[in-house]
């Protein structure tokens, strides 16, 4: 497969640029892990600017790159921090904005973590196309995968090959009920995600909930924002979106931690028993590898 990146073929004018939100949108609600109540808004931001968190509650209003060199934590999130200033569970938000086509994204935030909605992507998703968006006169930049790439840990595997478009094909199989062996593969694309992933909610199993609790994770966690998996049995709101559910949003997860690239992936992921750790380690390998 050439090397080349299909936009350096482009003249100026045709290459695809880079997005921002077109005026501010605010929500509030609970946040999963802290159970505070954040509001959350998105304004407009620079071209070449990224994504960035402000934490407008602490002094100083402190500001945190959404970058694989911030992370500082990947246990049921992705968290990320600089200084005393931290961005817990940011994924569903990051893939809403990578999903939507936006590249420049200030995200203000009255607490550390963004509300968890239903505990799918959908919320933000319809914030942001509420806030509309525009074009600014900077090019798109692309990660283009170039040669295989891949990180192991266990049973989890994640495999980035070259591609022409960012796809995801992704299997889970956790032993517990018989739903949960799931596989899908996508191509991830505005239309595609908001049909496809966007609606697919957080889950953990039964046993997993007080190791959780013990953490001081899931204190805003509800049957109203996530999927609980024991035995035979599936307990949730409203039933299962999806019938697999469950490898829908491992891939919801997937577009969000690797747009911390800084850059949007053009590749094919392959996943097994994915998880946020593995995640933020192939970023991190992709990020030391030219693309």
């Amino acid at each position: 497969m050439s090397d080349l990146n299909p936009d350096s073929l482009l003249s100026p004018s045709d290459a695809p640029r880079q997005r921002t939100v077109r005026g501010a949108a605010s929500f509030s609600g609970i946040a999963l892990h802290t159970g505070n109540r954040v509001k959350l808004t998105v304004l407009p931001a620079p071209a070449d600017s990224g994504v960035r968190f402000r934490r407008t509650d602490l002094p100083g209003q402190p500001e945190i790159p959404a970058l694989i060199s911030e992370v500082v934590d990947t246990r049921r999130g992705t968290t990320l921090g600089r200084g005393a200033a931290q961005a817990h569970t940011v994924e569903h938000l990051l893939a809403s904005i990578n999903a939507l086509g936006l590249d420049n994204v200030m995200v203000e935030m009255t607490g550390p973590e963004p509300p968890i909605g239903d505990g799918s992507a959908r919320p933000f998703l319809d914030l942001l196309r509420g806030a509309g968006a525009v074009e600014q006169e900077a090019p798109r930049r692309f990660y283009v995968v170039r040669e295989p790439m891949w990180y192991e840990a266990g049973e989890t595997h994640v495999i980035a090959l070259p591609a022409p478009v960012f796809r995801i094909s992704c299997t889970v199989k956790y032993n517990v009920t018989p739903l949960d062996c799931q596989y899908l593969s996508l191509d991830i694309g505005e239309d595609s995600f908001c049909r496809e992933l966007a609606d697919a909610r957080t889950f953990c199993l039964y046993q997993e909930i007080e190791y959780l609790m013990k953490n001081n994770l899931i204190r805003g966690g509800s049957l109203d924002n996530a999927v609980v998996i024991r035995q035979d049995a599936i307990f949730s709101k409203d039933g299962l979106r999806y019938p697999d559910e469950f490898v829908r949003h491992k891939m919801l997860d997937m577009v969000g931690d690797f747009f911390l690239l800084g850059r949007r992936l053009r590749g094919h992921l392959i996943a097994i028993k994915p998880g946020h750790p593995a995640n933020i380690e192939l970023v991190r390998k992709l990020v030391e590898s030219p693309g």
